[in-house]
């Protein structure tokens, strides 16, 4: 257990300071496109678009980050110095959602015991944390109720459990093809220079 936190601490830390900076990026934009289209009938849609760039975005991010560490484990496994783990991708993603997964059960425990107050403070911590999804929850509106009310999405306890998904997912597959050393497009890997031979004097 020591040598894995030795060996992934980093790259979790690095998957919490991607989702974080991103995250203040996609609610600048949600905020921003809210504020500049706030009397037009089309802000909805726009805060949507903005949001779902800053959603692919970030699984752009640590889809690249966890194909390099699947990559480099694959020279590891091959000479013996680690075992080969196909859900490794999966587990560094989830260590990395810790903090999003307590906010959610939170949620959910303020939601049961109805805790006002307290569901509105750990809702906006949630809320910022996942940023990227933050104009996606405000404009995205579901019924609720037999009163016909629609709510929106950031107001549902298990919108907070599902948002960490698709991270868990990418990371997934993003290790498992980076072990494989299996390249979607080169835009999502880039591909590195060789360095010129050095070149030997006669």
């Amino acid at each position: 257990m020591k040598k894995f936190f030795h060996d992934y601490s980093y790259s979790v830390i690095k998957m919490l300071v991607n989702q974080i900076a991103i995250a203040i990026f996609g609610t600048s934009l949600a905020f921003a496109t809210t504020h500049a289209h706030l009397d037009s009938s089309g802000f909805d849609t726009f805060t949507l678009i903005v949001s779902i760039f800053a959603i692919l975005f970030y699984l752009f991010l640590i889809y690249t980050l966890t194909w390099e560490i699947g990559a480099k484990d694959r020279i590891s496994v091959d000479v013996g110095k680690k075992p080969y783990r196909p859900h490794l991708g999966l587990l560094l993603s989830f260590l990395a959602n810790i903090p999003n997964l307590i906010f959610a059960a939170l949620y959910f425990i303020a939601s049961v015991f109805n805790l006002g107050e307290l569901m509105f403070f750990v809702s906006l911590i949630a809320t910022l944390l996942q940023g990227m999804y933050f104009g996606t929850m405000i404009t995205l509106k579901l019924p609720f109720g037999a009163g016909g009310t629609y709510v929106a999405l950031n107001t549902l306890w298990p919108t907070f459990f599902i948002i960490i998904i698709p991270a868990l997912l990418t990371c997934w597959l993003a290790y498992y093809l980076g072990h494989k050393n299996f390249k979607i497009s080169s835009l999502f890997v880039p591909e590195k220079k060789n360095e010129d031979a050095p070149k030997i004097k006669k």
